[in-house]
């Protein structure tokens, strides 16, 4: 499929909290897109992973309970996908379902997810004046809404719809057309299946009516291209529905909701209390004082109330409890339920509690002392309580009656708090009725009209009712609560809203009851499935009324309905659950595809900028954009727009999917808001309106915004008719224009948008994403008419030109003396004297309320002004009484000129130009709006702002900057553009996806390929990274600072890419680093500067400079919003044309196979991630190299060495370290074909050899140090490794090492092997400079230096470290300088050491990797080691295992004996030792002395010196014979390095055993703890700044105590993936689960290395701390944490 929608799933196959709600583009038959569901590889859910969804996956029919499954497709080792294809709209859910791995038992994800496909809205190729139908996208909508009851019958409804045509809109919502109820309003529906006979001129039998209003609506469909929407009321209906007499079941009633019974009874007697107000109370019924609504009151509190007796509803009948419990007292059998806990040490109110939620049994059906208790359950709580307080059974009742009291008054305290709440909401409500002054003040007191709303209908006695229940004849009245919690039903026993008076009634409406399903309520479920598919037959959309009351599995059930009689049902409603989050839910749940946002909401200009904002759109500049924006042309969808084409077959287009918010439909005014007029200034209408119409989503308005009608219209009480205004009245010449171009920019894909608020102006600029051409309207709000003299200041826009499209300016007229007048409202012409021709003037005079003037008011008005031109003057004319009319006004508009803005051309220093708009402040008056077409020069535009066929045409005169600059990039289109926005999205792991492959070299930008095709690794270095250390060692410079940011990680375009991807994948365009951008070009002028200095060291790297730089400069010219745009756009195309380079530079065929763009597993992506990194370590700096001088064998001292991490470990002499080179030489130079980096450091080492050690910090061979005993193993390892793996294989032990130290005379060429060591040996091992003459004089081939490092541990290494003492170590203590190593030859039980082992090390120092020295004196370690690991290391055992593993097997017989003449060494006594022995004699050996067997019984076969020191079982040892006996036994991770080197040393059953310890003890989400939790000496947190005295932590002491190591989990995980398989293989067990827990321990891994912001190193780091926390003195990338993670990924991708 050419789209793809990727929605990565979590663990257990749950979407994330962002992702549970998605939207989708609308799908084409013929081109549909795919949905692709990602389940990580190693996620739980992974094994058997099944998706299941209620979309009709196979062409079946849609049913919301009915999910199909799908498979997901799973590789061995990479991601699994489930992909689905989109044909249809509609709302849908699925979850993931899976085995344990564990158990095999079947599981399922613990949160469904849903998505929404949005409905095809056409507009007919007629209208469109197109070949086919054109859709219309969501944001494009221009809605208007109707009450059709003030429409004039079906007949005359064309010169409406011409009407609402010409004013661009394009759908229309109807209030219900159904028959209304008593009340006369719309939304009191009397009969659902019935459409109002006033909409037809002749009596109509109901499928007449029906078929002539369908005839109606897809007339005005066909011709005017406007789509119809009504309102659906499901969740209540008219009070006198006569259905409600046979079906009284629908409501809710004290039959089927027995709860209600105390609510009606307080309701009857509001109504008795009212009949009787006179004649019993002697009150007046007419209140208008607060004195006489505060007696009325107190007659309902003090006598009214406490007549109902409501406190026999809540508590227990005392007679009645205690005699059931006397008689159930004696029982023997009573079950004792409270062993577990004190109900004594309970306070009284807990215990109370406890007793009502054990014991109290509610009535269900609410009568009057109808709570009884579970006797059971009360004798059990009364025995525990005698027992707790030492009674006997005697006390019983006394402890009963007790319990009994307390419980009675918590009840009677709830009585009293609910009768508190019906006084005071009483008295709140009938003060607003009665007195309050914006109330409506209504008339004396009666059972008909109470002195509040009624909360239930009373059915009529009759006939059709006679037979009924009398709890049935009282159905409880519909309304709204303040805050209510949307999902819970007011009216249901779970609510006392109806008792305590909290609903806001609806006396019209009786709240309808369905239960939880179509059986809870049949004849109600199956009337509304008709109602709603009459209208889905009748619209092409719902609004859903009362929505967030409306219960969510009903709306649900009836949209199905809908969207089965039309599938692109159009679903939009309000929802006021004030919460985002059930927002959310709703929308997911019912498949809403917009919700209302009302823009009078608004308080004031601020606010609706704020509004416009939320609605209008991504920011200007934008990166990137959300799924929902995804061009609907590319799709396959007829637009009307020619922006985009269809995505063609051979394209994928990946989308990443973040989630969404529900789509908005944003209402300049509704009809339920009050109109400006009233909230602010009618005046406001017009830049209101304006306003709205720029935002990036659908809109619309109610009929009358725009002819100014003033208020708010009453859809209750009004009984005018509409009229169709004339097409020059109140804003309608306007709203026309801004209608049309709303469509336009939805279709056209103008997503971005600026807003800027200034002293009441609002300015909204709407741009193409990729043309960046756009639309800007300055509007001067007039929220009220008291305005500053201040305006907006200019607006500059740089090399963009503009062209007036709409100029207009809404003045009223009226009076001076309205109290409403404004500085900005004409006078309107004098009163005529005949009173038979009344004129507005008139009419005001006589009607100072403004209700007066809008319901009287017939005018005939012209404004004449001298500003006016005449072909704009305007009229509103007169109309009859009883027609809706607006105020008079003038709408002063204008295409051609305008007097609001001067709008100049500026000609900038640098040759550019800019387009300065200043604001007139004496003719842009509040009520004035501009509108304006801006383009970019030379981006393809005419004059006239209209787009030139072809996209790279550009003016004549006019600069050809962005076309040029988009050619120079490959975007020679706008769908390029998409696809390269679509790559800036993409997720953490998406965004290690290849973007160029040498297969898509047509798709390179033009010269990239050629600019980086002859690049090598130390440009590569170079050109990406760099760290600033580095940067300063070679070229003077550091790294780029960023004010509020801080320095970028590197220097290269990974220190750029690290910081711009997040600021893309979430388009934050306020960073710090585009700030930067927009201030100044310091940042490009670096980015270039710097690679044009390296450029004269590395010529090859020149034609990537002059790439770049080419590009730069032209982003340099751009105005500032573009600047950070496309620098990014040229940066990460660079960025991703030197990441292919670097990884096809691997020669490992495992490797290769990763470079096809197909590949997008996280697998790649993670892979290519940790092979960048051999890039980023290796590198050339100016301090330190490999050599002092230069070397025989041809390097020189600035050859390139390997960091032993970035940024700790750049320059001088700690940059290389032989520990940490020769662990990570294998993972990352050897597997992906490095071989001349990883040769020259095997050579430099070598030839540095001395004491028969390798050093540990190189010093570029001036003055290493030779204090690491492991060095030395892991460098014969890599000499191993690299005969292995690199094309000269075996030959390369011939090659000759010039020595930098001169050797013994023993290990000299000529004299090798055949003298015994002399004491008069000249030089006996000493330092000498690397000036000395002997410096480089004698040679020695590799292999000579792997046989004089085995032969003299074979005879013992003992000396004191050259230059000892502080200025070497400042923390070591004098024994710590002594160094000693060697082999044990002979058995000694009293060490435990083994036959054959390499030992070495003292108390005092620390050889191994675990080389903490101690340095607080404040805490007493100076000098003491916390690991000195003396003795035998698990590790180094393996490693010399290993190397002699390879020597007895691949080298001595099998490579020519000129090379490698040797059978074995030569002891200190003479003796000789093959190899062929010595490695039997570690095989014989190593078992018995290291592990430690599970079972205790076992010991006996084992070398346990001290078995008391044993801390935990099943594990191997890490050393032999330490000084502290007891780190003998401590659990560690250095096992694992053996069982990877050496695996044949371990017992299969053993190692399988202490890798499942290590995994439930060690592991952590990056590292593994370097000590077990369990033993007393772990500390989790290393903190090398801690400067206490306590010993375990000071000064980091921590270091290898419990901290998470990252470069050893690899072995851990490695050797766990090693022995697991191998032991299913044994087993007959698939290899499946043990893949999976190590696809699963890597995730954070994954995340961690590709997620730049939190880690800017583009690396692994050295160690967290506990649990993965973040250790601040933690090197960020760490060379061996990557290099050990690839190998793994290496056994990984061989499987």
């Amino acid at each position: 499929m050419p789209v793809v929608f990727c929605l990565r799933l979590e663990d257990d196959g749950s979407p994330d909290y962002q992702k549970k709600f998605v939207r989708f583009p609308s799908p084409t038959d013929s081109q549909p897109y795919t949905l692709r569901f990602t389940l990580i590889a190693g996620s739980t859910a992974t094994k058997n992973a099944k998706l299941f969804t209620n979309y009709p996956v196979n062409g079946s029919k849609f049913d919301r309970f009915s999910f199909q499954s799908i498979n997901f497709q799973l590789e061995s080792i990479s991601d699994a996908n489930a992909d689905l294809e989109i044909r249809l709209p509609g709302v849908y859910e699925y979850y993931v379902q899976y085995e344990s791995w564990e158990t095999s038992s079947v599981q399922k994800s613990a949160t469904t997810g849903s998505f929404i496909v949005e409905p095809r809205l056409y507009i007919p190729s007629k209208v469109a004046k197109m070949t086919s139908n054109v859709l219309l996208p969501l944001d494009g909508i221009s809605i208007l809404t109707i009450i059709p009851k003030w429409m004039p019958t079906v007949d005359k409804w064309d010169a409406f719809f011409k009407y609402f045509h010409h004013s661009g809109y394009n759908m229309v919502h109807y209030a219900p057309l159904n028959q209304r109820g008593i009340s006369n309003s719309p939304y009191s529906i009397y009969d659902q299946l019935a459409l109002c006979d006033e909409l037809f001129s002749d009596p109509l039998s109901e499928p007449e009516k029906e078929r002539v209003m369908k005839l109606t609506l897809d007339n005005m469909y066909n011709e005017y291209g406007i789509m119809h929407v009504t309102d659906v009321v499901w969740n209540h209906t008219a009070c006198n529905s006569e259905w409600l007499q046979y079906h009284p079941e629908a409501g809710f009633n004290m039959k089927n909701s027995p709860h209600l019974r105390p609510a009606y009874e307080v309701d009857e007697a509001i109504l008795v209390l009212s009949a009787e107000i006179e004649s019993v109370h002697h009150l007046p019924s007419s209140i208008t004082t607060e004195s006489e609504l505060q007696a009325v009151i107190s007659v309902f509190q003090n006598t009214v109330l406490p007549a109902l007796k409501l406190w026999e509803y809540y508590v227990i009948d005392l007679t009645t409890a205690t005699t059931g419990f006397l008689s159930q007292w004696p029982q023997t059998n009573v079950p004792d339920k409270y062993n577990d806990i004190s109900l004594t040490g309970l306070n009284e109110k807990d215990r109370a509690n406890k007793f009502i939620a054990d014991v109290v049994i509610s009535d269900p059906t609410y009568r009057r002392l109808g709570k009884t208790l579970n006797l059971n359950v009360a004798v059990s709580f009364v025995k525990k309580m005698l027992r707790e307080r030492g009674w006997g059974d005697d006390g019983g009742k006394k402890v009963f009656d007790e319990v009994l009291s307390l419980i009675n008054l918590l009840f009677y305290q709830e009585c009293d708090a609910d009768i508190a709440s019906i006084v005071e909401n009483t008295t709140h409500r009938a003060r607003y009725l009665r007195v309050a002054d914006h109330g409506p003040k209504l008339g004396p007191l009666s059972r008909e009209n109470p002195i509040v709303d009624t909360y239930f209908t009373r059915l009529p006695q009759n006939d059709v009712t006679k037979n009924h229940h009398l709890d049935e004849m009282a159905l409880a009245c519909n309304g709204w609560i303040w805050n209510a919690d949307p999902l819970l039903n007011f009216a249901g026993p779970q609510s006392k809203a109806y008792l305590r008076r909290e609903v806001i009634a609806w006396g019209d409406c009786v709240k309808l009851r369905y239960g939880e399903k179509p059986e809870d309520n049949p004849w109600l479920w199956n009337h509304q499935r008709e109602y709603t598919e009459k209208m889905a037959r009748l619209f092409h959309g719902f609004r859903i009324d009362n929505c967030h009351s409306t219960p969510i599995n009903v709306a649900s059930y009836l949209l199905d309905v809908g969207r089965r009689v039309r599938p692109d049902l159009y679903v939009f409603a309000e929802l006021f659950t004030g919460s985002e989050e059930k927002d959310v839910l709703f929308v997911a749940k019912m498949g809403l595809n917009s919700l209302i946002r009302e823009g009078m909401n608004a308080w004031d200009s601020f606010e609706l900028s704020r509004l416009v904002h939320r609605y209008g759109g991504e920011p200007v500049g934008s990166l990137t954009f959300p799924p929902e924006h995804f061009p609907l042309d590319m799709l396959g969808h007829c637009t009307g727009s020619t922006s985009f084409s269809p995505v063609s077959s051979s394209t994928n287009f990946l989308i990443d999917v973040k989630g969404s918010a529900p789509h908005a439909l944003f209402m300049d005014c509704t009809h339920d808001n009050e109109t400006p007029y009233q909230k602010r200034t009618a005046q406001d209408t017009l830049p209101h309106a304006a306003l709205v119409a720029m935002a990036n989503c659908a809109v619309g308005s109610v009929k009358g915004f725009d002819e100014i009608v003033p208020h708010l219209l009453n859809v209750v009480t009004e009984t005018r008719k509409y009229r169709v205004p004339s097409e020059e009245e109140g804003i309608v010449p306007t709203r026309r224009i801004l209608n049309g171009l709303h469509a336009k920019m939805a279709r056209e894909g103008y997503n971005e948008v600026h807003v800027h608020h200034e002293n009441g102006f609002i300015s909204v600029h709407r741009v193409h994403p990729q043309t960046h051409d756009g639309y800007l309207l300055i509007a001067r709000t007039a929220f009220s008419n008291d305005y500053s003299n201040d305006v907006h200041s200019p607006i500059h826009l740089r090399n963009q030109w503009t062209k007036l499209i709409e100029s207009s300016t809404l003045r009223i007229l009226v009076n001076h003396f309205v109290k409403r007048a404004s500085t900005y409202i004409e006078d309107l012409p004098d009163a005529k004297e005949d009173p038979d021709e009344s004129t507005p003037a008139a009419l005001i005079t006589q009607a100072l309320s403004t209700s007066q003037l809008y319901h009287h008011m017939d005018p005939e008005v012209v404004e004449e002004t001298a500003t006016t031109p005449p072909s704009k003057r305007r009229m509103s004319k007169s109309k009859p009484a009883g027609i809706i009319s607006g105020l008079p006004c003038t709408l002063e508009h204008s295409s051609d000129t305008t007097k609001l803005v001067n709008i100049r051309k500026k000609v900038l220093s640098d040759g550019d130009f800019e387009t300065v708009i200043d604001v007139n402040p004496q003719h842009f008056i509040p009520g004035s709006i501009v509108l304006l077409r801006t383009w970019v020069a030379g981006t393809g535009f005419d004059s006239s702002g209209e787009k030139i066929q072809g996209r790279n045409s550009t003016l004549l005169n006019e600069s050809d900057l962005l076309s040029t600059l988009w050619n120079l990039l490959g975007l020679n289109s706008e769908n390029e553009i998409v696809e390269l926005m679509l790559k800036m999205g993409w997720d953490v792991l998406g965004s290690g996806r290849l973007w160029f492959t040498a297969e898509n070299k047509s798709q390179w930008p033009v010269g990239l390929w050629d600019a980086v095709s002859n690049m090598n690794s130390l440009d590569i270095n170079v050109a990406l990274f760099r760290a600033g250390p580095e940067e300063r060692d070679t070229i003077g410079d550091g790294s780029y600072d960023i004010p509020g940011f801080g320095e970028l990680a590197y220097c290269g375009l990974q220190g750029l890419v690290s910081a711009l991807q997040p600021i893309a994948r979430f388009n934050d365009l306020g960073h710090p680093v585009f700030g930067n951008l927009r201030a100044g070009p310091w940042l490009i002028d670096y980015t270039v500067s710097r690679l044009e200095k390296y450029s004269r060291k590395f010529p090859t790297l020149k034609p990537f400079h002059d790439w770049l730089q080419q590009r730069l400069q032209l982003v340099k010219k751009l105005g500032a919003s573009f600047i950070p745009k496309y620098f990014t756009y040229t940066v990460m195309l660079a960025y991703h044309a030197l990441k292919y380079k670097a990884l096809s530079l691997s020669e490992n065929s495992v490797f290769k196979k990763e470079l096809q763009i197909s590949r997008t597993s996280s697998v790649q992506c993670f892979t290519r991630a940790l092979a960048l990194t051999s890039f980023q370590l290796y590198g050339s700096v100016q301090s330190t190299g490999l050599f002092p001088t230069t070397h025989p064998s041809g390097y020189d001292e600035k050859t390139a060495s390997i960091a032993a991490g970035l940024p700790h470990f750049s320059t001088n002499h700690m940059r290389c370290w032989g520990r940490d080179i020769f662990i990570s030489l294998r993972g990352l130079y050897l597997l992906p074909g490095h071989y001349e980096a990883a040769k020259s450091h095997i050579i430099a080492f070598g030839s540095t050899l001395r004491h028969g050690l390798i050093p540990n910090l190189l010093d570029r061979g001036f003055k290493p140090r030779y204090n690491a005993r492991d060095a030395t193993w892991f460098w014969l390892y890599a000499v191993q490794e690299y005969c292995r793996l690199a094309p000269e294989g075996f030959s390369f032990l011939e090659t000759k090492v010039a020595r930098r130290f001169p050797p013994l005379k023993r290990y000299r060429e000529g004299w090798f092997m055949q003298v015994p060591e002399s004491k008069d040996d000249k030089f006996m091992d000493w330092y000498i400079e690397p000036t000395h003459p002997e410096c480089y004089k004698y040679s020695s081939t590799i292999a000579m230096l792997c046989q004089e490092i085995l032969d003299r541990h074979a005879r013992g290494i003992k000396f004191r470290e050259w230059n000892a003492g502080s200025g070497l170590d400042h923390a070591m203590r004098s024994e710590g300088f002594d160094i000693e190593a060697g082999i044990i030859w002979e058995d000694n039980h009293s060490s435990g050491l083994g036959k054959g082992f390499v030992y070495g090390g003292n108390r005092y120092n620390c050889g191994t990797w675990m080389d903490k020295m101690g340095d607080s004196e404040k805490a007493g370690i100076k000098g003491i080691p916390a690991t000195p690991r003396d003795g035998s290391a698990i590790e180094l055992v393996g490693l010399l295992k290993a190397a002699l593993r390879w020597i007895s097997n691949e080298v001595v017989g099998k490579v020519n004996s000129t090379v490698w003449p040797w059978k074995g060494v030569e002891r200190k006594d003479g003796k000789t030792v093959t190899y062929e022995e010595w490695n039997g004699l570690i095989q014989t050996n190593f078992e018995k002395h290291f592990y430690v067997p599970l079972d205790q019984s076992q010991d006996g076969g084992f070398v346990l010196k001290k078995p008391e020191l044993i801390n935990r079982r099943g594990i191997y040892k890490d050393s032999i014979g330490a000084s502290l006996e007891y780190q003998d036994y401590q659990l560690r991770p250095n096992q694992f390095i053996s069982m990877m080197v050496a695996p044949e040393l371990f017992d299969l059953t053993h190692a399988v055993s202490a890798l499942k310890v290590a995994k439930d003890a060690l592991a952590g989400p990056l590292g593994i703890k370097t000590l077990d939790p369990a033993d007393w000496g772990y500390r989790g947190v290393y903190d090398n700044g801690n400067d206490s005295s306590d010993s375990s932590v000071a000064h980091g002491i921590n270091y290898h105590n419990g901290p998470e190591w990252v470069w050893v989990y690899s072995f851990f995980l490695r050797a766990y993936l090693h022995f697991n398989r191998k032991a299913q293989t044994t087993s007959n067990a698939n290899f499946d689960q043990s893949l999976g827990s190590v696809s699963k321990l890597i995730i954070q891994h994954k995340l961690h290395i590709l997620d730049t912001k939190a880690s800017p190193y583009a690396g692994l780091p050295e160690l967290t701390n506990e649990n993965g926390g973040h250790c601040s003195g933690s090197c960020p990338t760490q060379t061996w944490s990557m290099a050990t993670m690839l190998e793994l990924m290496d056994d990984i991708l061989k499987i």
